[in-house]
């Protein structure tokens, strides 16, 4: 009984995990001919551009005015900087075992060398929804967005195409993901002509469930799945040209942000910074939780470890860099908009688009619509890199064994899992075309919340058991550092809604299913360690 528990947390150890991704890399070369390895084509500025992808979104669009106007008042600035220390505690995490541990995966890897297979099993089972369920969010939010730009214009979109259906026959609905899912893997799980008839056959089954499943909906948000395949084949084509397109759009919504930065700052009135802390000291800590989610993304750039030149160097300056960065421009959003006008002017219909209230406001409404452009290219920029990310993590899991190899294949022309890409768009599609996840999201951030308590964890973990590895870079203030991001963090998950924990458990739960049936017998570090 011992033994078999001992089992499920059997820790994998740095150098090994370091080893296999040196070994897979050299088998690969810089121009992989079907094997396993990714290619080492990123820079710290690739890094730190897809940290900026990924934490500038829709939280500095959004966040600013219900902070503001529902919690903190003008101390919503002050709510910025105390999220924005609390996110550095965990990037500064992240650096160290980014820095330590060059392996995609991100927290289920680091968490695979600190507590063991099973939390690892867990927290990578918790990525893959907390990344599903962001990008189909985002998604949505991308499709909502257009269309508003399109009503401006007198393009609007039919109801039957622009929207979740009211009621969806999920049982023909499911059964079409799972047939084409599971069609897509048998057809690419070998060369034999078994394989491949197999998976035709539950592609067209999955086919024809799906035509089922479409004469019973009554409306679809037909932008969001396009979105969604549009920038999948993008990334099919390879990490380096699908984040040469990512840099357009972050150097899109950073001028956007600019100029509107540069139309407020003259116009910001002392006065309208009094009372500076309306709601107290509660409503200011309010104001940071809710703004605190506005940065959270940064822990998905650490997947790209394994296509990172230097990794052990680049990830840690693109962490912290776009980490800053970041955290420079919210602090300056926030108080040019709560500077220029009341904090009790962002409220009602103006908390949907704070930023466009305040130029309106003052005057500038020639430049509202250049703000609609900078929150596409915002939400663009955040939905490549999460599924970027997803399809990384699942690729980690697939190499230990844990999930199926079809998840682990690289594409020998473009270096990237394009299998995993695809299965990871055929699920993420059919949520954000078929489901309003404006609830679902909040799983999206205790599943975040989730991965920094592991990940500060582990460096105090770390610390103690490869006291002797190199780090490039060490997390400051170690070990109460880390501590001070794990306590806080799981505060914060705290916070939460009841049904957020519901949910979470519930897919803790599913995910503890598929282990004991699938992955634990067919994990690698077993059967090496069995050996």
């Amino acid at each position: 009984m011992n033994k078999t528990i001992a089992r499920l947390f059997r820790r994998k150890p740095v150098q090994s995990m370091v080893d296999e991704a040196a070994a897979e890399q050299a088998a690969a070369g810089d121009h992989p001919t079907g094997t396993q390895g990714l290619r080492k084509v990123l820079t710290a500025r690739d890094v730190f551009a897809a940290g900026l992808a990924a934490i500038i979104g829709t939280g500095i669009f959004i966040l600013t005015g219900v902070a503001a106007h529902d919690h903190a008042g003008p101390a919503v600035i002050l709510s910025f900087v105390i999220a924005s220390v609390a996110c550095a505690i965990v990037a500064f995490s992240y650096a160290e075992l980014s820095s330590m541990i060059p392996v995609s995966g991100s927290a289920y890897t680091y968490t695979y060398a600190t507590l063991g297979e099973l939390f690892a099993w867990l927290i990578g089972w918790d990525l893959v929804l907390e990344y599903a369920v962001g990008a189909s969010c985002v998604a949505v939010g991308w499709s909502a967005y257009l269309q508003s730009v399109l009503k401006t214009m007198g393009l609007a979109l039919p109801a039957v195409l622009s929207k979740a259906p009211a009621h969806v026959p999920w049982p023909s609905v499911l059964a079409a993901v799972f047939c084409i899912v599971g069609g897509i893997m048998a057809y690419n799980g070998g060369r034999k002509i078994g394989n491949k008839l197999l998976g035709a056959a539950m592609a067209a089954i999955g086919l024809g469930c799906g035509i089922h499943a479409g004469m019973h909906i009554d409306s679809i948000d037909v932008l969001a799945i396009g979105i969604v395949g549009l920038l999948t084949l993008f990334l099919i084509r390879g990490v380096r040209e699908s984040l040469k397109m990512t840099s357009v759009f972050v150097v899109i919504k950073l001028l956007v942000i600019s100029i509107f930065i540069a139309l407020g700052i003259g116009h910001v009135n002392p006065a309208n910074l009094v009372p500076f802390m309306p709601f107290g000291l509660p409503g200011l800590l309010t104001g940071a939780a809710v703004v605190f989610f506005a940065y959270i993304g940064f822990d998905g750039v650490s997947t790209l470890a394994e296509e990172c030149r230097d990794p052990q160097r680049d990830l840690p300056k693109g962490i912290l860099g776009s980490l800053a960065v970041s955290t420079v421009l919210y602090i300056l959003v926030a108080l040019v908009t709560v500077g220029a006008v009341s904090y009790t002017a962002l409220g009602g219909s103006a908390a949907a688009a704070p930023l466009a209230h305040v130029l309106e406001l003052l005057d500038y409404k020639w430049a509202v619509p250049l703000l609609s452009v900078g929150a596409l290219a915002g939400l663009t920029s955040v939905l490549i890199v999460s599924i970027l990310a997803q399809s990384r993590v699942l690729m980690r899991m697939s190499k230990d064994g844990l999930l199926p190899p079809v998840f682990s294949r690289i594409n020998a022309k473009t270096g990237t899992p394009r299998v995993g890409l695809i299965i990871c768009a055929v699920v993420i599609a059919t949520a954000a075309g078929l489901l309003n996840v404006s609830e679902l999201a909040l799983l999206t951030n205790i599943g975040t919340l989730a991965a920094f308590v592991l990940v500060c964890s582990g460096v105090v973990i770390l610390r103690k058991k490869e006291p002797a590895w190199p780090r490039k870079f060490r997390c400051p203030g170690a070990p109460y550092l880390p501590i001070a991001g794990a306590v806080a963090s799981f505060a914060l998950m705290l916070c939460l809604p009841l049904d957020s924990w519901i949910r979470f458990f519930v897919w803790m739960g599913l995910g503890l299913i598929v282990y004991f049936a699938y992955s634990r017998k067919r994990s690698l570090l077993q059967k090496q360690q069995s050996d």
